[in-house]
């Protein structure tokens, strides 16, 4: 009998996992290692029959990476990939059931076709997979491990005990929060129909901070788009044809729209940046006046703590999110992580903080011209 979805099975969706394209993955793992503890799981390249890569599968609790670069100059995928772009995400692996049903009712929806459904397989079991173009040059890859019971996927094997054996401490990471993305201008509402469509997600919020008739704006456009569920999030940003932004900058030294950051829950988000921050992790700074509002607006808050970490705070009711971003991580001024902790179970983005940076960063102008 043919087995059939009904509509509730195509909200069960989830982050899998996220691969990078990279010039020189062993290097890339190693400072994943060092700086943010995750651990190496397996590796697949020529010595497991796959002779055009090098992927190493690393993991931090519920956080998965695959880091990938090629092992020969006749890789040209990845290698071209990492000549346009710099080191960067590729891939986002969303975890569903019944890959080939679901990858036809997303073509129904709009999807553009990457890879149809296929099978890869091993001693361990099988596992279905296809993918779907987005933005520029990246997919999204549909994944289903029902009949697969190994490490992780076929072609990877668990690495040798021993070999990423590093002496670290706990940096309290814990899953995908959410995926941020770089679009140009009017792109925002071709992948927001696109994302909603094959995922039954929803537009949950809109920031619009475009300059017009000569006000002082941020410059950015921004949407976020949520599954009922809350286990895919989605942001969109478009910049501002008036103003040089970092969503600009990204997509010029990206050479095209993209993945710009992957936002990180913590446990303890003050832990994480001070652990982060003696492995040699660089943080985003920002200044005294934002904290300096933040004490007036919200007297009862350690914002002392706060400032000390270099730490964002967005309050809803008797929730809050605190929130840092690193620097970017590699030689571009393009990929980069954020870290956050939902206190109380806010809901929101901290797309309050935008604005309060923004006012902040204001009033330092003044005050240094004064």
């Amino acid at each position: 009998m043919e087995k059939k979805l009904i509509e509730s099975d195509f909200l069960k969706v989830e982050y899998d996992f996220i691969e990078y394209y990279v010039g020189m993955a062993k290097m890339v793992v190693y400072w994943h290692v060092k700086a943010l503890g995750f651990e190496v799981i397996a590796y697949c390249g020529p010595e497991t029959g796959y002779p055009e890569q090098c992927s190493y599968y690393i993991v931090k609790n519920d956080i998965k990476l695959v880091i990938t670069s090629a092992s020969n100059p006749k890789s040209y995928q990845i290698v071209s990939f990492v000549d346009l772009h710099g080191n960067g995400i590729k891939r986002i692996g969303v975890k569903i059931k019944d890959v080939p049903t679901f990858y036809q009712n997303a073509l129904e929806k709009g999807a553009v076709p990457m890879r149809f459904p296929y099978t890869i397989s091993d001693a361990h079991g099988s596992v279905d997979m296809a993918s779907v173009k987005i933005f520029d040059d990246n997919e999204i890859v549909f994944v289903d491990y029902d009949k697969y019971d190994g490490v992780f996927m076929p072609g990877f094997e668990p690495v040798e005990s021993g070999e990423w054996d590093f002496d670290k401490e706990e940096s309290y990471l814990q899953d995908i929060d959410h995926i941020a993305s770089a679009l140009r201008i009017n792109e925002i509402k071709i992948w927001e129909t696109y994302f909603n469509n094959i995922f039954s997600s929803k537009t949950v919020s809109c920031f619009d901070e475009r300059q017009k008739d000569g006000e002082n704006k941020i410059g950015m456009y921004l949407k976020v788009l949520q599954t009922d569920d809350k286990q895919v999030n989605n942001v969109l940003v478009e910049p501002d044809q008036h103003k040089n932004t970092q969503v600009q900058l990204f997509i010029d030294q990206n050479y095209g729209s993209g993945i710009q950051h992957i936002a990180f829950s913590s446990s303890n988000i003050f832990k994480s940046v001070e652990i982060l921050r003696k492995n040699g992790v660089k943080f985003t700074s920002f200044p005294d006046s934002y904290y300096n509002n933040l004490r007036k607006k919200y007297p009862k808050l350690d914002v002392d703590k706060m400032q000390k970490h270099g730490v964002l705070c967005d309050v809803i009711d008797d929730t809050f999110l605190l929130q840092v971003f690193t620097a970017p991580i590699g030689d571009r001024a393009t990929f980069f992580y954020e870290i956050i902790q939902r206190v109380n179970y806010y809901e929101g983005f901290g797309l309050d903080n935008i604005h309060a940076l923004f006012e902040a960063m204001e009033e330092e102008v003044m005050m240094n011209k004064s």
